[in-house]
């Protein structure tokens, strides 16, 4: 026997030092020199290239970062001889406090077994039929093939930093490795100097001295024509023109050397070598054959899938239908779908035509099944839903005495101290709810809903109102049930009374713990209503419409425009937290509202279709914000069950978890029921005829009588001579007393009886203002109270008493300032500011003119713009907002929805910074028909994808932002951290689709999949937007805050900056709210490496949003979130300053003309005095010399190429950066164009122009441009 054992774990150091697996020619797609490698027979190949032997049976250190005092990672492998062959029997990956470990039988992450795919931070573990992957955000992507092959691949950020068996990756073969210094090191002496000491493992070091010299290597040469026929056929033609074999020769023959004489039964060595060349052609950007048989090294695959060498690991699927076309991952070897048929990911069938795939939402729908919600309903075929709208009901809410829902979803919070319009017919007025808010307590932002009045056919002598105490009124107190021709008013439980009419619109008033109002409309009165809660047009961008005619800026001057009463105040809207004064309210309010979003709560039932999230969030404010804590909190909790239950998700049981106490406080006779859906008696009810209600109602909650038993007004079972007198809102029990407009009023049989004790003296008024005295009032005259004023021409007043004092004569109306003027001078007002009449103001791409104190606009339909930045803070085209921190790449937008072919992708993907999950940045492409474009780490990269159209587009920069703007009307902003903002021209409206919605105008259908399926979940409609089958879902919604509630204090009081005095100048602009929410959010979730990104990026976003309503914010200082301009000055100048809002559209050597292509906004920037920028040189000059043009920068003098016709174009000129050119007509005479100035020459005369001493002269027919020649030459 002449193979000897040391061969068999020996080095050919002649193979280390002479053979590289390097490419023999750079490709863009080569990504061989960033790949370590080790397989088979002990084979390793380092980053660098080297390809030797060790054959270590300990643990050893692969690949680690070595430059810091703490690593980022670390690879360790542990590699054996089995009885079934070579084997690597674990693998440990470590990033930062990470450790993912992965053997035969198992995957562990930090000790506990996981299933994959599976996310951890940054850190993504995923699995197909062959291969287990590790990947990264930081750029280190780690492959086993579950026997004995293992692939690193790192990002070039880590050149000249690792250490182990790969090597050092700084791009130089031998060296530091097998030569350091002007030593040589055998490979066993290198291999050892890797190992780990592991406690748990014995093992002992390869001998040195079974290193082997070239002598001894010749024994397996006889080996080496074989192996050479297998890899250097015609088969792998496209793998070693690109893709240096030698190595692997080398490699099979010691494979071949290793085994018996004789014995070809075990082929494994040499498979695992052909498996290992044929994963680096791919790598290298060449195409291995499909060389394996079904004798010679086969793959058993999985279901109906094919193996192949070299194919597309992003798996088309039922759900993910797009992967494989946004791959960006290295063709592999694997099993795969065969053509034409995609992967079942949703009942795991195997591959099949896409024509076979099933829907999935609450379950599995088969083609053909039918899935119908409130809005729309759906018809499952070939795997998408073909869905049709319904006609659906407008929805509005007034909760928690000022937390507001309008028609089309859009949420704010206003506190307010006045009549309102909540809700109008403004078409054909046909009903007005009006409410009015008052103060609960001596804190004025503790507000409550304290009435509701209904005005039908604007009759205000006949108004129906509802008092928080439960007493309705229609021009008396009536008993419930009451009817009229119209409506019927009833109380379904103690809770709650309902107003029913026969028009369409039905009124739900909750009165327990607090009042609360719900309002359905039919959707026949869409883009007919007005008022606090909307014009239930689906439209969110103009829900805050003043009656004015303009969108407000923020919620409070919305809803102060809608005040009924001119003498009531403006309010302005609290900014701060009312949890931050006190850690006992906070800790209440945080013990009982995350209830909400407890998993082991009742109310988990009812996550995925109603997200707790906002509610929490209200839960807190309400807590900490009202005098009744409990209350407040218990009215949120209501809230939400009531949401569910619209929803068809009823809650039973929650009250015994919290908010108990209304449960046990029910009359005596009375009991609690979760679910109440019938007309309730009462105790008038036996003497008048009812009409029988509706039962058609969402069920509610309360205390109600049992049969034959009848509630008074308290909701108790009492006798009907007990009750007591109302007023405004209060009761007075029988004897008490009390005073009512200087009148002494005693309750007397259920009756106030009064008499005046005093004489108002009239007060001296302003002229031209005149004293109104109710006491020599008509009966309809109430004064003040409702005196016409310029911002309530069209508004219904309805006051309960007349009110005394000035006003303005009868021809005049009040300005809203103090004065009386004429209708036609009525200023108008917006966002909080008056503006005289005939004043002009912009609105996006509108103009505004102001006409008899009503904003008259141009009807142009603006570019729409999606934002996203910090940790997944979105606001969609649509002015939809939510958030989702996803760890996969998301298609934010596209034009390429359903089967239409598209031309424009944009996809996101978070960047961590550290390994604590905090976000740095965003990684962004966008694919422009046949070019990518790459923008990350502050730089944009371009690869041409060889199909689509060419889409011209630049790319430049705008202050502190990076601009590209497409000529198919897409531009992207990005401020090279988190910050993205997409604008798209109206031309694309309705017609794309992603996270940033579809663009139609209707935020409330923004959340549609993939599919076509609108849904409510935001985890399901994000989830639906991934890139990829293989990245796992976000599974929940992770508060950062209360995972750090360490930084919680800090945040705030960083955050602060955003409600206090340095933006308030904004306030009446922009709502502060969810931007100092973001902020928190963001300042939580960055370690103490991230603080400043985080919280800078956050701030900056509403400085950005102050910038583009107009208002310009000078925030950084030195010590907050500085931006260093001087950095560009010279020695001694002083040219570059910062400045917050500069204009986008300045003059630079690339675009000369400094007219933006589209409408970009004012940014942040660093400007200059001279007015050229110089990109190339980073400096401000008086003018450019040289030109550009199509990307590339001629110097004075190059010849510019271009493909038309008898045509060359020369940069003789530098003045204006103007081209001079020469073109001819349909005759094919030429023309010299020369600084704006056009001669005539026809063919043989010659072109001069002695300025510049530039001669050309064309001298022949043909119209090839080379015809043309400068300085006298002529042709043959």
């Amino acid at each position: 026997m002449k193979w000897a054992t040391p061969l068999l774990f020996a080095l050919v150091l002649a193979l280390t030092w002479a053979l590289h697996a390097n490419t023999m020619r750079a490709r863009s797609t080569n990504h061989v020199k960033s790949i370590c490698s080790t397989w088979g027979n002990w084979h390793f190949k380092t980053f660098d290239g080297d390809v030797f032997q060790f054959p270590g049976s300990c643990e050893y250190n692969l690949a680690s970062d070595c430059q810091g005092p703490v690593p980022e990672f670390s690879i360790h492998v542990w590699k054996s001889k089995t009885l079934a062959g070579l084997e690597i029997q674990e693998l440990m990956v470590t990033f930062g406090g990470t450790i993912v470990e992965l053997n035969r039988t198992a995957v562990k992450v930090d000790g506990k077994p996981v299933t994959l795919p599976y996310h951890v931070l940054w850190v993504l573990l995923e699995e197909n039929s062959v291969y287990i992957k590790i990947y990264s955000k930081q750029g280190i992507t780690v492959m086993w093939n579950r026997d004995d092959a293992v692939m690193v691949e790192l990002d070039s950020k880590y050149a000249n930093r690792t250490c182990g068996l790969c090597g050092d990756f700084n791009g130089l073969q031998i060296y530091n490795e097998f030569i350091h210094g002007y030593m040589k090191m055998s490979a066993i002496e290198y291999g050892n100097k890797q190992k780990i000491h592991n406690p748990y493992l014995e093992c002992e070091d390869p001998n040195e001295e079974d290193d082997i010299g070239s002598q001894q290597l010749s024994l397996c040469q006889g080996h080496h024509a074989s192996c050479a026929d297998l890899l250097l056929s015609d088969d792998w033609a496209s793998c070693t023109a690109i893709l240096n074999p030698d190595p692997y020769i080398q490699a099979c023959t010691l494979d071949k050397c290793r085994s018996p004489p004789g014995d070809t039964s075990d082929n494994s060595l040499i498979c695992a070598t052909l498996s290992e060349y044929s994963r680096q052609c791919s790598h290298a950007g060449g195409t291995p054959p499909n060389w394996r048989t079904s004798t010679f090294c086969a793959v058993q695959c999985p279901y109906n899938m094919v193996h192949s060498e070299s194919g597309s690991p992003c798996v088309d699927t039922c759900t993910y239908t797009d992967t494989s076309s946004l791959c960006q991952e290295h063709k592999m070897d694997g099993c795969f779908c065969p053509e034409g048929t995609v992967f079942d990911d949703i009942s795991l069938r195997g591959c099949i035509p896409q024509t076979e795939c099933q829907c999935k939402h609450d379950r599995v729908y088969d083609t053909g099944e039918i899935f119908q919600n409130a809005e729309e309903q759906c018809v499952c075929y070939q795997g998408k839903w073909e869905c049709n709208s319904l006609p659906s009901s407008g929805f509005c809410a007034l909760e928690e005495g000022s937390h507001f829902t309008t028609y089309d979803g859009k949420e704010f919070t206003f506190h307010g101290e006045c009549n309102y319009v909540i809700s109008k017919d403004c078409a054909g007025s046909k009903f007005s709810i009006l409410g009015q808010l008052i103060p609960c307590s001596t804190i004025e932002t503790d507000t409550c809903l304290k009435s509701i009045m209904l005005i039908l056919n604007k009759d205000k002598t006949n108004v129906l109102s509802i008092k928080a105490d439960g007493r309705v009124r229609h021009n008396a107190d009536v008993q419930l049930p009451y009817s009229t021709a119209n409506l019927t008013v009833f109380r379904p439980s103690t809770f709650y009374i309902m107003v029913q009419t026969n028009f369409g619109l039905h009124i739900k008033v909750q009165l327990v713990p607090l009042m609360q109002l719900y309002i359905t409309l039919d959707h026949s009165y869409q883009n007919r209503t007005c008022g606090l809660c909307g014009n239930f047009n689906n439209v969110l961008k103009d829900e805050l419409k003043s009656p004015q005619g303009l969108v407000e800026g923020t919620a409070a001057s919305f809803a102060n425009s809608w005040k009924t009463q001119t003498t009531c105040p403006d309010r302005t809207e609290r900014l701060d937290d009312p949890c931050s004064y006190s850690v006992v309210n906070e800790n209440y309010a945080e013990h009982w509202c995350s209830n909400l979003k407890s998993k082991e709560s009742p109310f988990s039932k009812c996550h995925s279709t109603v997200s707790p999230d906002n509610y929490y969030k209200r839960c807190k404010y309400a807590s900490c914000n009202c005098d009744r804590s409990e209350d407040c909190l218990c009215a949120v909790f209501s809230s939400y069950v009531r949401a569910c239950a619209s929803k068809g998700i009823f809650l039973q049981g929650w009250r015994s978890l919290v908010c108990e106490k209304y449960t046990e406080q029910c009359p005596v006779s009375q009991v609690f029921s979760y679910k109440l859906q019938q007309c309730q008696s009462t105790c008038q009810s036996l003497s008048s005829e009812r009409q029988v209600c509706s039962t058609d109602f969402v069920p509610v909650d309360g205390c109600s009588c049992p049969e034959g038993q009848y509630q008074d007004e308290h909701g108790m079972c009492v006798p009907v001579e007990q009750c007591s007198c109302y007023h405004d809102g209060e009761y007075i029990k029988p004897g008490k007393s009390i005073y009512i407009k200087d009148q002494h009023c005693v309750c007397s049989n259920g009756k106030l009886s009064c008499q005046s004790r005093f004489t108002r003296i009239p007060l001296a008024c302003p002229d031209p203002k005149v004293y109104f005295n109710c006491s020599t009032a008509n009966p309809d005259e109430y004064g003040v109270a409702c005196a016409r004023s310029c911002l309530s021409l069209e508004q219904d007043c309805v006051a309960m008493e007349c009110e005394s004092g000035c006003m303005c004569p009868s021809g005049l109306l009040d300005d809203g300032r103090g004065n009386c003027v004429k209708d036609y001078e009525c200023p108008c007002q917006h966002n909080g500011h008056f503006y005289a009449a005939g004043s002009r103001i912009s609105i996006k791409c509108n103009t505004c003119n102001c006409k008899m104190g009503k904003w008259e606009c141009t009807g142009n339909v603006c570019p729409g713009t999606c934002t996203i930045y910090g940790s997944g803070h979105y606001n969609t085209f649509d002015d939809q907002r939510f958030g989702f921190s996803g760890s996969c790449n998301y298609v934010a937008a596209q034009d390429t929805c359903g089967n239409k072919t598209g031309s424009f992708r944009v996809i996101t993907e978070n960047v961590p910074c550290g390994m604590t999950g905090a976000t740095c940045s965003k990684y962004v492409r966008i694919i422009l028909g046949r070019t990518e474009l790459r923008l990350a780490d502050g730089r944009v990269e371009q690869e041409n994808l060889e199909q689509g159209a060419l889409i011209p587009y630049r790319v430049r920069t705008v202050g502190l932002y990076m601009s590209i703007e497409a000529d198919i009307g897409l531009t992207v902003l990005w401020d090279r951290k988190t910050a993205v903002h997409i604008i798209l021209q109206p031309q694309y409206m309705g017609e794309v689709c992603g996270l940033c919605g579809n663009f139609n105008g209707n935020g409330k259908d923004d959340f549609t999949t993939p599919a076509h399926l609108l849904v409510t979940d935001v985890l399901e409609f994000a989830n639906s937007w991934k890139d990829s089958s293989g990245c796992p879902n976000m599974r929940m919604v992770v508060d950062p805050c209360s995972q750090n509630p360490n930084r919680l204090t800090w945040a705030k009081m960083q955050c602060s900056i955003i409600t206090g005095k340095t933006f308030q100048d904004c306030h009446s602009m922009v709502d502060p709210a969810p931007y100092y929410d973001n902020c928190v959010t963001d300042s939580c979730a960055c370690d103490s490496g991230g603080d400043c990104e985080c919280f800078c990026t956050a701030v900056a976003a509403y400085a950005q949003a102050c910038n583009d309503a107009g208002v310009c914010v000078a925030w950084r200082t030195p010590e907050i979130c500085p931006v260093y301009c001087d950095y560009y000055n010279e020695q001694f100048e002083c040219i570059w300053h910062y400045s917050p809002c500069h204009t986008p559209c300045y003059k630079t050597c690339y675009y000369p003309e400094g007219v933006c292509t589209s409408p970009i906004p004012n940014l942040e920037v660093c400007p200059e005095d001279k007015p050229i920028f110089d990109e190339r040189n980073n400096i401000c000059v008086e003018k450019c010399e040289g030109c550009y043009h199509n990307g590339t920068w001629y110097e004075p003098g190059d010849e510019i190429p271009t493909d038309e016709l008898c045509q060359k174009w020369w940069n003789i000129n530098t003045i204006g950066n103007q081209f001079n050119t020469i073109f001819h007509d349909d005759t094919w005479n030429c023309f010299f164009h020369f600084l704006n100035s056009n001669s005539k020459y026809t063919f043989n005369n010659p072109v001069y122009k002695s300025a510049t001493d530039n001669c050309f002269k064309y001298s022949s027919n043909s119209i090839n441009i080379n015809n043309f020649y400068k300085n006298n030459d002529t042709s043959d």
